[in-house]
C-alpha cells in the first residue's frame, strides 16, 4: 500500500471514529430522556460512572503527564509513544463506560450547567479522536526525536489538544460534581 493510499485509510478511520463518537455520545443521552431507572440500577450506574472516570481521565492524565516530559525533554518521544499505547484502552473503555452509565443517570437536560457538561464530553471524545494523527505521526518520529524540533505549528497543536483535553476532562468533572452534590 503506498503512503498516500495509508493516509487516505487514516482519514477515513478517523472520520468514521468522529460519527460512532457522536453517535454514542447522542444515544447516551436520547436514552437518558426515555430511560426510568429504579434507585438500585441509578447506584450502579452512579458507581460505573466513576470507576469510568476514574479509569479514563486517570489514562489521560498519565499520556498528557509524558507529553509535558517529553516537552520538556525530561522523557523521550519513544517513551511518550509506549505510554500512548498501552493507555489507549483504559482511556477508550473509560470514555464508553460514562456514555453507557450516563444513560442510565438521568441529567437535568434543562439545567445549562448540565449542557455544558455535555458539550465537553463531546469536545474530550472528538479531541481523543483528533489525537490519534499524533499516535499516527508519534511512531514516525526518530526515537530521540526533540519536541523542540518540531515545526511551530506542530507545537502549537500538540499543546493546544493536550490543553483543549485537560480543560474537557474537568470541566466535565467539576460539573458532574457540584450536580451531584446540588
Amino acid at each position: 500500500m503506498t503512503p498516500k493510499a495509508r493516509q487516505r485509510k487514516r482519514k477515513r478511520r478517523r472520520a468514521v471514529a468522529y460519527v460512532l463518537v457522536t453517535a454514542g455520545w447522542a444515544a447516551s443521552i436520547g436514552l437518558s430522556t426515555l430511560l426510568a431507572p429504579p434507585p438500585w440500577l441509578h447506584t450502579i450506574a452512579v458507581f460505573v460512572h466513576l470507576a469510568s472516570l476514574i479509569v479514563g481521565l486517570g489514562a489521560v492524565l498519565m499520556v498528557e503527564w509524558y507529553g509535558l516530559l517529553w516537552v520538556t525533554e525530561w522523557r523521550s518521544v519513544r517513551d511518550l509513544r509506549q505510554v500512548d499505547l498501552t493507555l489507549k484502552v483504559p482511556i477508550w473503555a473509560g470514555l464508553i463506560g460514562l456514555l453507557a452509565s450516563g444513560a442510565f443517570l438521568q441529567p437535568h437536560l434543562d439545567s445549562p450547567a448540565t449542557l455544558v457538561k455535555l458539550g465537553a464530553v463531546l469536545v474530550l471524545s472528538l479531541n481523543g479522536v483528533a489525537l490519534t494523527r499524533w499516535t499516527t505521526t508519534l511512531a514516525r518520529f526518530p526515537r530521540k526525536m526533540r519536541f523542540s524540533a518540531l515545526p511551530r505549528p506542530a507545537r502549537v497543536r500538540f499543546i493546544a489538544s493536550a490543553t483543549i483535553s485537560q480543560l474537557a476532562w474537568w470541566t466535565a468533572v467539576v460539573i458532574g460534581m457540584l450536580n451531584s452534590t446540588s
